[in-house]
């Protein structure tokens, strides 16, 4: 009985009919679910103009206070930006988050990491986070910052500008609700070496989570083998390589040698605490001769709305709250050393033992501590033959870790074990004709990389299971690439011929298993498409499609789908698949693929849905 009790009253999900027309015409990524009740909207900036041709376009400082009509707690909040730029062939990227009293960029929490991609078809969008994990920053007033981050990601050059809007929406709980189960704090970590919590967290610390953002800018999975780039360096000086490197001094060689593998380790106090795999975000530019290479007019996945990884940190609880000052660091793995990384941001959730004002506890194991990526080299052929070299490289990566740990709370000893599978594979074909001909030669690269993270997390009360949550990150890649050109020392680089084709994933698979029930998610985003350049502006061979599609064991279910030939759309579904031929999503549904701590699970909704 209990059990369809909470299904039931979890299924009456709050309604708020939507429009019709998509968040974006030139993409696909779906709106956050609206609930039912009419929401408070608080702006935090208006038409702020951003770029990088001075420090106030760069950065810029604005004031947040909580809705005086929505005191809280909230039902759900969502973060909405809006991003108005050129009508030419142009990207924007930026940060936004709220700081604290100290006004330090610092101490400031990213909500959300992302941009717009601006061309002749769209000069205006909007993305969207569900960012109701992060209610604890909300309750009071406080600075608030925008940046301008291109020089992390793309068009470090900052020639564009362009203004940004963004909102708060809060929806209030209302008389059949229960207020979501949300973090009790939230602090930032940074990428800056070792960030010190001082003072010390509260002592009383449950469950923890670590928010990780990650991106390496360089294509870091297209590198050769170190053996294959010095016995053949053309193969990473060559300016026709995947790439969007620009340094004049050094005449822009493209291309790269390493392992092709990277991901984040997560490390408390120094000792290795988690992982989050790298998504292989795709540069606009996948040489820095070929702008915008496949994604005009339709961006590739997470490249307008950048996704946090989840660490679950709860087996360390105890340790983070034994009063004493902590650290928390990142560094990225590329399945040999360890290394830091241009662009790494955390944000730390904490729920509190509201019955206790200290915990106790341990962590009784810890595989990842002095274990490494395991790397297998499967083939690592090549072959010079004239003029002409070809390689033939197949690698496997493949790390296994489990921790566990125990906090003793007011309602009893809690114990937590998490264990996780990463398993990378890259699969290369590489030919480059020309080897010793730097000012005139050609380069092809196809590669085939599949990277897949099975995490599943126990957590029990004496001999009850709290939650048992399984969850598959699955994160394809397939490039064909093929480029001819070449570099003269007067003339300076050049490509005279470049064809890049792309197909790009970003599938979740999820099931939470709660006493009372379970709730479970599948996710597939999908990106295809390629294009020609011949080296006078002129493009051939111009299409793709791009699709999300989303679905739950509660009734949700989202499918959009849009299709082009050169910048123009040619098609554009909502829906099609789904009951009805029509987009549905519970008001707790996340169809973007971002985390989802499952707070909601207490609430009780009103009947409907959030219809598209």
């Amino acid at each position: 009985m209990l059990f369809g009790l909470v299904i039931g009253t979890a299924l009456a999900a709050t309604a708020g009919i939507a429009g019709s027309q998509p968040m974006n015409q030139l993409s696909v990524e779906p709106r956050v679910p609206r609930l039912a009740q009419t929401p408070c909207v608080v702006e935090l900036f208006r038409d702020v103009r951003i770029d990088n041709s001075s420090d106030a376009g760069l950065f810029r400082e604005f004031e947040y206070a909580p809705p005086a009509n929505c005191p809280g707690p909230w039902a759900k909040v969502i973060l909405s930006v809006d991003l108005t730029g050129p009508g030419t062939t142009d990207v924007i990227n930026i940060t936004i988050s709220l700081a604290d009293q100290r006004r330090n960029l610092d101490w400031a929490t990213e909500l959300f990491v992302g941009g717009a991609q601006f061309n002749a078809g769209q000069s205006r969008w909007r993305v969207e986070r569900d960012v109701t994990d992060y209610s604890a920053l909300m309750r009071t007033a406080r600075p608030g910052y925008l940046m301008q981050t291109d020089g992390y990601f793309r068009d470090a050059c900052g020639c564009v500008s362009g203004h940004a809007t963004a909102r708060l929406i809060f929806y209030p709980v209302i008389a059949a609700q229960a207020p979501p189960a949300v973090p009790d704090a939230v602090y930032p970590a940074h990428d800056y070496g070792a960030f010190v919590f001082s003072p010390a967290l509260p002592r009383n610390i449950e469950r923890a989570y670590l928010d990780v953002y990650a991106q390496q800018p360089q294509p870091w999975f297209s590198c050769v083998p170190p053996s294959a780039a010095l016995n053949f360096p053309l193969l990473v000086s060559t300016p026709l390589a995947l790439g969007d490197y620009a340094d004049p001094g050094l005449g822009d060689p493209q291309g790269c040698a390493g392992t092709g593998y990277r991901d984040v380790v997560v490390l408390i106090d120094g000792q290795p605490a988690g992982v989050a795999p790298v998504y292989p975000w795709l540069n606009s530019d996948l040489n820095l001769h070929f702008e915008r290479t496949v994604d005009v007019p339709v961006p590739t996945p997470q490249s307008i709305n950048l996704l946090p990884f989840r660490v679950d940190l709860t087996p360390f609880a105890a340790i983070l709250s034994n009063g004493a000052d902590h650290a928390i660091s990142f560094q990225f793995a590329d399945g040999e050393t360890l290394m830091s990384g241009p662009f790494v941001r955390g944000q730390l959730l904490l729920y509190l033992d509201h019955g206790s004002t200290q915990v106790s506890g341990q962590v009784t194991r810890n595989s990842l501590v002095g274990t490494n990526v395991q790397q297998t080299y499967l083939r690592n052929q090549w072959q010079a033959q004239a003029d002409t070299v070809t390689g033939d490289v197949l690698r496997e990566f493949r790390r296994r870790f489990q921790i566990a740990g125990y906090v003793n709370t007011s309602r009893g000893r809690i114990a937590t074990t998490v264990t996780q599978d990463q398993l990378l594979t890259s699969a290369q074909l590489i030919r480059l004709v020309g080897i010793t001909s730097l000012p005139n030669h050609a380069y092809a690269q196809n590669l085939d990389l599949d990277s897949a993270t099975n995490r599943t997390t126990l957590r029990e009360l004496g001999g009850t299971v709290l939650a048992l949550d399984r969850e598959r990150f699955h994160y394809p890649l397939q490039i064909d690439w093929e480029a001819a050109g070449g570099t003269t020392p007067t003339a300076g680089s050049r490509l005279d011929h470049g064809s890049a084709y792309v197909v790009q994933g970003h599938h979740n698979q999820s099931s939470y298993y709660r006493p009372s029930g379970s709730y479970a998610t599948r996710l597939y985003a999908n990106f295809a498409g390629g294009r020609v350049f011949d080296g006078q502006g002129g493009y051939t061979s111009w299409q793709g499609a791009r699709s999300h599609y989303f679905y739950d064991n509660m009734g949700s279910c989202f499918r959009e789908r849009v299709t082009w030939v050169r910048d123009a759309v040619t098609a554009h579904t909502q829906g099609v698949g789904c009951p009805g031929d029509v987009n549905r999503l519970r008001g707790f549904a996340h169809p973007d693929g971002s985390p989802d701590s499952m707070g909601w699970w207490r609430m009780s909704y009103r009947p409907g849905f959030t219809a598209r």
